[in-house]
């Protein structure tokens, strides 16, 4: 792709106020050096949001959210890295040059077919709206969704939209030329027969939703059949724009309500989204046909401090229940909560909230049981606690669970409750602990489907129009590393760049061991060269910094990083301390790789393996050793 310069980034950054920017957004009020409010990405009641005019970077203690002004316009205005460099490049008058960087021309050809997905999708949304205005058959939908209790405001609101009946309505008003076609099949919207070959539209005769993601693009749909066809839900494959396991269907249009209850719900699908919506509860998101994922309750707890899940009451509402139990405990910051709503026999909050009204489910919600209340409940089913044999049980089965909470505070009343119940103190359950394997996890980017409950009609968004080999095209082959594994390869490696961030003369005082290079490591290269920027710019900003790293080809990479690393409170001192610890572990995972591998060639060097293994012993004992840096 075609870069922006370095050094242009660090000049309209040392142009730009960004307390004038931030406050022409959010109004901010002045607090000692800085300025506060509450903050723009996570509700909140007492402002946590700060940004200092010094540092010309912004912070929020209550959600972590942090960058300086090219962050700040990318997260707010739902703007990508080049169009937050313009926009900022306008206000200063201003013109954006141009490099070119390294795999310009991959970059931009797969950035480029990727945005004519976007583009195609949300063609494809203003046809199926026009449609349910226009459309000769369209008094089918109108009933259906007025029988509903849906009105145009939230029909609009929500996009809503009717895919005629046929099998080239959506080609033909698109006026789609082969090209247009091919990617129509790519991003779902077409289906091309295997047997045959032949293409036709793939939602018909629908209720049409789209699914927009967090920048409120359009990245698929969901179809409601009219009528008796089958199947009565269908949604859009997977495909290089939309991943059913890391989005949440209704969370765009929640944020743009402004809703301040700090509270969201999570509900089974669209038309539960959008009745609550119409009983003016806005705060309800959907997961899409898939049991929730840690991704889903990351992103869930980043924008609010309590969820409610919502369930039917029989075995598979249970089964999905537990699922949600196990993907939130990973999430689960302390001061998060988590609360399972179990709705009545033949309820769902659609047809709950339509007969009892908004205040009883809400009502309901406040009575629901928290996670620690619900996961002992449903780990004590069946036993007795009277008996030494059922505490036992209990104590064995709560152990692997218990050991997947993120939270330090929230971990420790677990157990304390856990001890309670069992009447084993802390030395049994630390003895249990050690006896038992560590807790396994699934990926969270490749979730279980919610099962069916037996003889129950398949969940809402479950596709089975077309083989799941049908969905995309080997031309969309770019790797997609699953979320989970994603977080482990960068258990190392992300800490250190975080730091370095934050306070770059960390690594003047202790430089990147010899060898680190060689790692196959993911981040490692950016480190290396953040290194390089550091020793060339002793003196750079942390902010200038950061909008160094932007400019470059993994700065979106970068601004997730961020946007993601815990809310810590570091001195000096201790991003020291962290970065030696960290840079100790880079060289002893070096070392030990070298040394492995110099072992299994053919003809070892006696000379290097020797020298290889002092260098690693005196790493190790220098990592044991507290009072060594």
């Amino acid at each position: 792709m075609a870069r922006i310069p370095e050094p242009f980034i660090q000049d309209l950054l040392a142009r730009t106020d960004i307390v004038e920017l931030v406050n022409q957004r959010v109004p901010l009020k002045k607090t000692g050096r800085n300025y506060s409010a509450c903050c723009p990405f996570h509700q909140e009641k007492t402002p946590s949001f700060t940004v200092a005019p010094d540092k010309q970077f912004y912070y929020c203690f209550g959600c972590g959210a942090k960058g300086n002004a090219v962050g700040f316009l990318m997260e707010y205005d739902n703007l990508a890295f080049p169009e937050a460099i313009e926009q900022l490049a306008q206000r200063a008058g201003m013109e954006v040059p141009r490099e070119q960087g390294h795999d310009a021309g991959r970059q931009k050809k797969y950035r480029d077919r990727l945005q004519t997905l976007y583009d195609l999708l949300t063609r494809a949304e203003r046809f199926y709206r026009q449609q349910l205005k226009g459309d000769r058959d369209r008094q089918r939908a109108v009933d259906y969704l007025k029988g509903r209790g849906l009105t145009g405001e939230i029909a609009a609101r929500y996009g809503l939209g009717f895919a005629p009946p046929g099998f080239d309505n959506l080609m033909t008003g698109l006026s789609l030329d082969n090209d247009g076609v091919e990617k129509g099949v790519e991003c779902g919207l077409l289906v091309r027969r295997e047997d045959t070959g032949r293409i036709y539209d793939k939602f018909r005769d629908r209720i049409m939703f789209p699914i927009r993601d967090s920048r409120g693009r359009t990245i698929g749909f969901g179809g409601r059949v009219l009528g008796d066809g089958k199947p009565k839900y269908l949604n859009s494959p997977e495909t290089p724009v939309f991943h059913k396991g890391e989005e949440l269907y209704g969370l765009w249009e929640w944020r743009q309500s402004k809703d301040k209850s700090g509270q969201l719900f999570v509900v089974e699908g669209y038309m539960d989204v959008i009745a609550l919506a119409q009983h003016g509860i806005n705060n309800a998101v959907a997961t899409l046909g898939t049991a929730t994922t840690e991704e889903h309750a990351r992103k869930l707890f980043r924008q609010v401090d309590e969820v409610v899940f919502c369930f039917d009451g029989d075995n598979a509402g249970r089964r999905a229940a537990w699922r949600a139990l196990e993907s939130a405990l990973p999430a689960l910051e302390d001061g998060k909560q988590a609360r399972f709503l179990f709705l009545p026999d033949g309820e769902d909050p659609d047809t709950l909230v339509r007969r009892e009204g908004r205040e009883e489910l809400l009502a309901l919600a406040a009575r629901a049981p928290g996670l620690s209340q619900y996961l002992f409940d449903h780990l004590s089913e069946g036993l007795d606690l009277g008996s030494v044999d059922g505490r036992a049980r209990l104590a064995r089965l709560a152990m692997p669970v218990l050991g997947l909470a993120r939270g330090e505070a929230y971990k420790r009343l677990l157990r304390k409750e856990l001890s309670e119940l069992t009447r084993l103190d802390s030395d049994d359950l630390d003895a249990l602990q050690a006896s038992q394997p560590a807790p396994r996890q699934a990926p969270a980017s490749a979730p279980a489907p919610v099962a069916d409950g037996g003889g129950a009609e398949p969940p809402p968004w479950q596709d089975t129009d077309i083989p799941a080999d049908d969905a995309a095209g080997d031309d969309w082959s770019a790797p997609r590393v699953p979320a989970s594994a994603a977080r482990n390869t960068r258990l190392l490696l992300q800490p250190l760049l975080i730091t370095l961030i934050q306070f770059p003369r960390v690594a003047s005082s202790d430089p990147l061991p010899q060898g680190v290079e060689e790692l196959d490591e993911p981040l490692l290269d950016l480190i290396i060269d953040l290194v390089a920027i550091i020793r060339d710019n002793p003196d750079i900003p942390a902010a200038a910094l950061l909008g160094r790293l932007m400019a470059m080809e993994q700065g979106e990479l970068v601004s997730e990083i961020m946007r993601q690393s815990e809310q810590i409170t570091r001195t000096p001192e201790s991003a020291r301390k962290e970065w030696q610890d960290g840079v100790s572990a880079l060289e002893i995972r070096y070392l030990e790789r070298a040394t492995a591998a110099e072992e299994q060639a053919a003809q070892p060097d006696i000379h290097r393996l020797s020298e290889l293994s002092q260098r690693l012993q005196a790493a190790r004992s220098r990592q044991r050793s507290p009072l060594s840096h």
